[in-house]
Formats: C-alpha cells, structure tokens, sequence
C-alpha cells in the first residue's frame, strides 16, 4: 500500500458535450460515429457506459500529451548545460523515517464502516498534533480467484476444503461436487456472458471472475493468512516456545469479499449465512464493509471479520509455506445456514484482504 505519484484521472464528458451536440456534418473528424464499437454488431458489451473506439483514441490523445509533456521537461534540463544530471524531485523524496515512507494525510477520505477498516483504506496520521508529512500506510496484502492473475492467487493460501481447480472453468459443476467441498466455479451470468463471448472470438477478453462456491454441504474452506515481511515476529516465535504471541501482533484487519455479481434477493447473505473461525476461535463481530469500492449494484459485498484476542499466531499448520514467512492465521469460512443450496444461490469467496500493523 501507499501514494501514487502524479495520478492521472480523465473526465472528458464535459469537455465533449459542446460537440456533440453539432450537426453531424459539422462534427470534427474525431467525434464522428462516436458511439461506434469495433466489435462486430450485436457482440456483448456495447452499452452507454462503455466508450466506443473514438472516445478510446480520445483517451489516449490526452494521455499521449500529457506524457509528451514530460518528455519536454526531461529534454530540455538534459539539453541544458547549466542542469546536467538535475535531479527532479519527486514526491515524497524527503518523507522517510528510518524505513517508513511518510505522506501528506488523503485529499478525499470517505466515512468507512467499520472505523477500524478507515486505516486500511486511508491509512492513519502518525502524529496528528503536528501539520506535516505524517500520514502512513499499513502493509495490505490481497488474494483473488480473479483472472488475469500475475500473482497472489487464492489458491497459494488455501489449505484444504476445494475441488475443481483442474477442471475446465465452463464445464458444469453439479451437487454431487459441491457436497465434497467449496467448487471453483463461474456464477450462472458470468458463464453465459463467456459463452456468448466465445460466439465472436473471445474479443480479447481475458478477465474471469471465478470464485470458491460454497453450500451448507460444502464444509470447511480452510486459508492460511502469512505475517509477510514482520521478521521480529518469527524471532519471538522461535526464541519463545510455548509463549503466545496474540495475532493482533501483526494482523490489524482482515476482509473477506464475495464475486460482484447481479443476485435476486434468495442468494446467499454472506453477514447471517457464514461463519468464520480464527484459529479455531469463532468471530463474533463480522461486519459489512460500507466503503466506496465495496460495493455492487447497492449491495455490500465485503466483511470484516474481527479476529478474536484469544486468537495466536502459528505456523503454518501444513507445513507448506505460502510465503517467505510461515507464521500467521488459520481461518476456517463454512456457510453455517442449512437454507443455502446450489438452486437457491451458493455463497462465493473470489478475495482476501488483510492488514499487517
């Protein structure tokens, strides 16, 4: 986690509006057949909220500008005599201390619910008494079913409970599999959406948004979160044996999300049809994530799972370590509601996010 230097954001609704209102031959070259797609007619996708292939050159023109302009400024202090090897500042160059980057507080800070979750989204002011670059970032880590995946798949972390992983994501999965255990497995929309697709080459599309479904038959889906990069954590357990050592130590939130995806009412509740244990130790606070982002056409589609304080860090229970560190948490997520079958709406896992402290 932390800033992006120089951020980007482009809005050319405004700037358009004037010219599309023109009569079409008055129209620049460049806002002719506006709304035209490049895929062929009738291919999915080509909705109001998706721009067409000029509004994409738009996009990229002002992008193009926008970086040529920089290349300008390089230009011209490497050309300067007087500025041979000028250093150009940037930002946050001088906002270390000791091995932490430090940061102006966030321009635009939503209310987050929980508040404990504000730390993860906006990170928190170091020293609030004082009007300087003290604003910090926890360490995030994140684990999606997701394709593209580069890197931190769900599957690195998972321990036991899944099956069909080694099964072709369009093939059918039907109860008898989803009684042995949480099935990797595309929703019923996002299937038809991909086999539609398929009718006009795929058109380029390489995301899925596949996901560990889960019924009441499913069992445990067990995970093993790894305390990354916390090397004094490792030691203690070591020099420490028999000592507990709460997970409160390195984890400060985690946060687990199901697929985005259109649901009628009678699917899965992911708040009152799951159940969470934390090494063994069931969560009773878990709570909806109400953030910008996490959410879906209105529905909340992120928990919080509070992590109980009788709860230790361990090593990995497997023996197969996940990461360059083999200490964290074991979380066990069952769907706990006899209600939930496969023709009703199974529950779905597609992301785990958590916070070191």
């Amino acid at each position: 986690a932390g800033v992006l230097n120089d951020p980007i954001v482009l809005s050319i609704e405004d700037a358009i509006e004037s010219f599309l209102q023109l009569k079409d031959e008055l129209l620049p070259k460049g806002f002719q057949d506006w709304r035209e797609f490049g895929a062929p007619k009738g291919s999915p996708g080509q909705t109001s909220h998706h721009p067409g292939v000029k509004q994409h050159e738009l996009y990229g023109w002002l992008l193009t500008m926008h970086f040529v302009a920089a290349l300008e400024l390089v230009t011209f202090l490497v050309s300067n005599d007087k500025h041979d090897h000028f250093p150009i500042n940037t930002f946050g160059n001088e906002s270390h201390r000791g091995d932490k980057i430090m940061l102006p507080a966030p321009i635009y800070a939503n209310d987050v619910a929980p508040s404990k979750l504000f730390s993860l989204f906006y990170g928190y002011d170091t020293a609030p008494e004082k009007n300087q670059m003290t604003w910090k970032m926890n360490p995030v880590y994140c684990s999606t079913t997701y394709d593209p995946i580069l890197s931190n798949s769900l599957q690195d972390i998972i321990t036991s409970g899944t099956l069909g992983e080694d099964l072709d994501i369009m093939l059918p999965r039907g109860a008898q599999m989803y009684n042995k255990g949480w099935v990797l497995d595309l929703g019923e929309n996002e299937k038809k959406a991909k086999k539609k697709l398929e009718r006009y080459g795929g058109l380029g599309y390489i995301d899925s948004k596949k996901a560990y479904y889960g019924i009441y038959a499913s069992g445990q889906l067990q995970l093993f979160l790894p305390c990354i990069g916390r090397e004094d954590i490792s030691k203690k357990i070591q020099s420490s044996i028999g000592e507990r050592i709460p997970a409160h130590e390195c984890f400060r939130n985690v946060v687990v999300c199901e697929v985005n995806e259109k649901h009628t009412g009678q699917e899965c509740d992911i708040k009152n049809d799951l159940s969470f244990l934390v090494r063994g130790i069931k969560s009773e606070n878990v709570d909806l994530v109400n953030a910008t982002g996490p959410s879906y056409w209105g529905r909340n589609i992120c928990l919080r799972i509070d992590i109980p304080s009788e709860s230790d860090l361990e090593r990995n229970p497997v023996g197969r370590s996940t990461s360059d560190f083999d200490i964290g948490i074991s979380i066990s997520i069952s769907v706990s509601s006899k209600s939930v079958m496969l023709r009703s709406g199974p529950c779905s896992i597609s992301h785990i996010v958590w916070e070191q402290q």
